[in-house]
């Protein structure tokens, strides 16, 4: 109210949001500068704010900001020009446009939107997609998806959903495919023109599809290590192929339990040999990018003997997991084409097309092998 109060032509207000829906009070400072003609920048900091440095000029804001690299941003959250310009193409985002995104804590390193943005480009669609970070799914589908509660004019297609909030999502939903609920999670949410939220898993069949033409699964002995929802996932798409499974946990007790749900067998993971197996699938977080980069679910001497080493992991490329694998003599396959299966599902759902997916392979493979840039710390 003091600044409205001003001569200043141009206000600006930057406020620091540690979850998505913390921005709606943003937003809704551009649609009162809007309907009092009032030049207004208005943004939300950190990375929980991104979104709003993306789409905030479609909804009235006089100007967003930008960095000449990462080096040099002067804000958290700021995304650089080429970002800004390029994988977000704020140029071209207006009202109209189709708002997709992934939800989780965290997504800003998510390789989604590397993926997705150069998908709707190279197929013309009208759409952006972007990193939400959400602590709580049903606060954010309530406030800011589903089009009969939402407290932001926006149009919202779709999300994808990662970690922790697979599950959690279920009981937010108008409708969830039969898998999904045996699986217990969703990945992909549906916003329909009527106002339906609908809830689709497709990690199931992408989770399998790096195995094709390297290994028959049915009849396989196949080994998943881990028992949350990945894991469950797979099971779901091994008991579709036919193959016999064994699910490998620290906690033997809940190995079981996962185990019983999908007709396959359990076994502790501390000691354990997989030599008899096909496939060994990492189906836990152990070797992702950043502090858990340097574990591994098992070593090269449990490996030895063992056909196939699958990790679901897919950054970095080559995981400590694969390393083992290939010291133990094993094939070796990372998680890259799952990742990029499972995206052009997504995309399938949202658009009706099928997806390009050499484009969404090669966006993820840029990022996957460009450098990793300097921290301030490192200067």
């Amino acid at each position: 109210e003091r600044m409205a109060a001003s001569r200043a032509h141009v206000i600006k207000i930057a406020v620091l949001a540690r979850d998505a829906v913390e921005c709606l009070p943003v937003m809704r400072l551009l649609e009162r500068a809007r309907r009092e003609g009032r030049a207004l920048v208005a943004l939300a900091m950190g990375e929980a704010g991104m979104w709003t440095r993306v789409v905030g000029p479609a909804h009235g804001s006089f100007l967003t900001y930008a960095a000449p690299d990462e080096e040099h941003a002067t804000a958290p959250g700021q995304l650089t020009a080429d970002a800004l310009v390029g994988l977000y193409r704020v140029r071209s985002i207006n009202p109209r446009t189709q708002v997709t995104g992934i939800v989780g804590s965290p997504v800003s390193h998510s390789l989604s939107p590397h993926m997705h943005n150069a998908a709707f480009a190279a197929h013309g669609t009208d759409a952006v997609y972007l990193p939400f970070e959400v602590r709580d799914a049903g606060a954010f589908l309530r406030r800011m998806v589903s089009p009969r509660t939402r407290e932001l004019e926006w149009n919202v297609r779709g999300l994808s959903v990662t970690a922790p909030h697979k599950s959690a999502v279920l009981a937010h939903l108008d409708r969830v495919e039969p898998k999904a609920l045996k699986i217990g999670a969703v990945n992909t949410i549906v916003v329909e023109e009527w106002g339906e939220l609908r809830g689709y898993n497709t990690d199931a069949e992408a989770s399998l599809a790096p195995l094709d033409g390297l290994v028959e699964l049915k009849g396989a002995q196949v080994a998943v290590v881990g028992a949350g929802g990945a894991a469950r996932a797979v099971l779901w798409a091994l008991r579709q192929r036919g193959a016999e499974a064994t699910v490998y946990a620290r906690r033997v007790e809940r190995a079981r339990e996962v185990a019983e749900e999908f007709g396959a067998s359990a076994a502790p993971l501390t000691g354990a040999s997989f030599a008899r197996f096909d496939v060994v699938i990492n189906a836990t977080p152990l070797g992702t990018r950043g502090r858990l980069e340097g574990e591994t679910p098992a070593h090269a001497a449990q490996l030895a003997g063992a056909r196939l080493v699958y990790d679901l992991v897919y950054n970095p490329r080559a995981t400590r997991f694969m390393r083992e694998g290939r010291e133990a003599g094993c094939r070796v396959v990372g998680g890259l084409a799952m990742l990029v299966a499972q995206a052009a599902a997504q995309f399938k759902l949202w658009t009706g097309a099928d997806a390009p997916l050499e484009v969404m392979r090669r966006a993820a493979e840029r990022v996957l092998t460009a450098p990793s840039p300097q921290t301030p710390g490192d200067r």
